[in-house]
């Protein structure tokens, strides 16, 4: 053929035109300027970063009739004779066809002879951790004492399948990917001289998709000639390279924000009927979203010099948290796994974009949106003044209350019958099982929740320490709120029957949200929290932070949570929210206390720094503020912003 391929006619013919391998050849040209030659290399390295190209330019440099010289002159008739392969005492040997015993042992023969034209006799074996066993063996003792005019260069791309023997035997030069930006700097030469037409982001993208090789880069850059000889843009090379386009990926991302499942898949679709394949479009996406995250944190790379610039890129960059983030690629791993072994890929990333864009309540899409809403909130509350610190409220000293059974009910304030007290055996640390009427009676009224609740979204993790609505509260005695008479009323007069009940229409409580009104989100909080104990008219609910429980317990959120449980269950139900270790210590005490055979039984107050009050005349303010600042917000950024009430 009379064209000759980029990659091969420009490939290097001395040290000084090899890129990004500048500790090798600066060793190699030390060991040739000295004298200091070894008999045996072992080359390892990614693909196309010049393994063999360095292997014949040694070759060379130690045949050259200037020799010793750092670099081969390419000018001597030694020089050139290599060059061409017309000297035939550089062999170059492929040990993927030749890894036989027989193949090696030929050699081994052979080693032994002088060279007939040129100083040296080099064996320059690509590829040799396909080499058998037995090839390996007949090789070592040849590799270990070679005689004086033999140098031995090995090239492997998996070194870890080289015999630690032949290890021994050779010096070992670790070849790096090259990174893109010397891949574009030196297509940017041949470009200028094959006078090619071409885009910058063009370049840029060859260079990332070249992974490391300047070969692959090269061809790619062949490739995209032939395809667009008059320029070469960046939708030829993602044509070429079956890639997604920077604006089909926009789209995609884009509909995933909206939580748009449908127009996402649709996308897709688009991209597959256009020959997209499957698993490059899920790797786009992690590269993108990689891509999104590197610009959010770093601020500047060079892989990303040519998005950058992209308005669309740096808004996406600025609407998307880290956590979230994390949660798409964390889906789109996962897919790309399964996609690798399923003869069904495209199901697999329909399937993850469905769940990358899941808003039920329990799913950790939720919590992601949830998480991004309250830092975004933090973010604004923060700009305009309110700072994100919480005094913390002290409790005061434990006081003496009155047995005065009007503010300690100790009966049943509908029938007037008197309930018996908790005994310790129905106080336990055990799982409640939410099951059938068959094990009410072992059901105990006090318990922590189960592993199966603790794996369940909690709204709580999310807004933990986080004071109401940005509100900065003032130290106020927790127990106008967190009262611990309510808690003692519960607990001595607990109903295990009617616990029982209420665990197994828990679920009723996110059937009747509409009936909280505009507090639905605070009856999606309580729905996810364990129920501990309850009496005719009161229940005590644990969730695994204080967040959840200072946002339930505020005046904003009782009226519609109660509401919910009134459609829930038929009757006035109060409650009580408090933290696990909170409820926790308190069973403590209340058991201890009945082992003691004490019967209406009096606690100490509720002690937690992290629990918060907060009157609803604060709130009136906290959501007077926020309003102004989601105002300025919309009037700032417009559609980007998204406002969850």
């Amino acid at each position: 053929m009379s064209y000759k391929a980029l990659y091969r006619t420009y490939r290097p013919v001395d040290f000084t035109e090899v890129a990004g391998q500048n500790h090798i050849t600066t060793t190699l040209k030390n060991a040739l300027a000295s004298g200091k030659v070894a008999h045996a290399y072992l080359f390892s390295g990614p693909r196309g970063t010049g393994k063999t190209s360095i292997a014949k330019i040694l070759a060379k440099a130690v045949n050259c009739e200037h020799a010793p010289t750092e670099n081969p002159c390419n000018v001597c008739a030694n020089c050139r004779g290599i060059q061409d392969g017309s000297i035939s005492d550089v062999i170059e040997i492929d040990a993927a066809s030749n890894n036989g015993v027989d193949e090696i042992r030929e050699i081994r023969d052979k080693v032994k002879y002088l060279p007939g034209y040129v100083k040296y006799k080099v064996y320059i074996i690509d590829e040799v951790h396909m080499l058998s066993t037995g090839a390996f063996n007949a090789l070592l003792k040849t590799l270990e004492e070679p005689p004086a005019h033999v140098i031995f260069i090995l090239c492997t791309t998996e070194p870890q399948k080289i015999p630690l023997t032949i290890h021994s035997r050779c010096q070992r030069f670790d070849f790096k990917a090259i990174t893109p930006l010397e891949i574009a700097a030196k297509m940017k030469e041949v470009i200028e001289k094959e006078h090619i037409n071409i885009e910058e982001d063009a370049i840029n993208q060859i260079a990332i998709f070249a992974e490391g090789g300047l070969r692959d880069a090269l061809s790619l850059l062949d490739q995209a000639f032939s395809y667009s000889p008059l320029i070469i843009t960046l939708d030829a090379v993602n044509q070429i390279c079956g890639a997604v386009s920077f604006a089909k990926q926009m789209e995609i991302v884009h509909e995933i924000w909206q939580m748009d499942s449908a127009q996402a898949i649709k996308a897709m679709d688009d991209l597959i009927t256009a020959g997209k394949d499957v698993a490059k479009i899920c790797q786009n996406m992690i590269q993108f979203y990689r891509d999104v995250l590197v610009y959010k944190n770093v601020g500047f790379s060079d892989s990303l010099s040519s998005l950058n610039k992209n308005d669309e890129f740096i808004a996406i960059t600025k609407a998307l948290s880290n956590r979230r983030i994390f949660f798409y690629l964390d889906i789109l791993n996962k897919a790309a796994n399964d996609i690798r072994w399923s003869n069904n890929p495209r199901l697999y990333l329909e399937l993850a974009f469905i769940k990358m864009t899941d808003d039920e309540p329990g799913s950790d899409a939720k919590t992601a949106q949830t998480i991004d809403e309250l830092e975004m909130r933090l973010d604004r509350l923060e700009k305009s003044g309110i700072p994100r610190e919480i005094i913390p409220a002290k409790p005061e000293p434990a006081q003496i209350r009155s047995d005065d059974p009007q503010k300690h009910p100790g009966s049943n304030a509908k029938t007037g019958t008197k309930q018996p007290p908790l005994s310790p055996s129905q106080i336990e640390t055990s799982s409640v099982p939410a099951s059938s009427n068959d094990n009410v009676d072992k059901t105990p009224n006090v318990a922590q929740s189960s592993q199966q609740d603790q794996n369940e979204y909690a709204p709580d993790q999310a807004i933990n320490d986080t004071p109401i609505d940005g509100v900065k509260t003032a130290c106020i005695d927790v127990s106008k709120t967190y009262d611990i008479g309510f808690v003692e009323d519960v607990l001595n007069n607990g109903n295990r029957n009617d616990k029982a009940n209420l665990l197994n229409q828990w679920n009723l409580i996110l059937k009747n949200v509409t009936a909280a009104g505009s507090g639905s989100q605070f009856v999606q909080i309580f729905s996810t929290g364990s129920l501990m104990a309850s009496s005719v008219d009161r229940i005590i609910v644990t969730f695994k932070g204080a967040g959840a429980c200072n946002r339930l317990m505020s005046p904003t959120a009782k009226p519609g949570v109660k509401a919910a449980l009134k459609a829930s269950f038929g009757r006035d139900i109060d409650y009580i929210a408090l933290p696990e270790e909170v409820f926790q210590a308190i069973s403590d005490e209340f058991v201890n206390l009945y082992r003691q055979g004490k019967r209406n039984i009096k606690l100490s107050p509720i002690v937690c720094p992290e629990l918060r009050y907060v009157s609803a005349e604060s709130e009136d303010k906290g959501s007077q503020k926020i309003e102004k600042v989601v105002s300025d917000a919309v009037g700032l950024f417009g559609d980007l912003v998204r406002v969850k009430r």
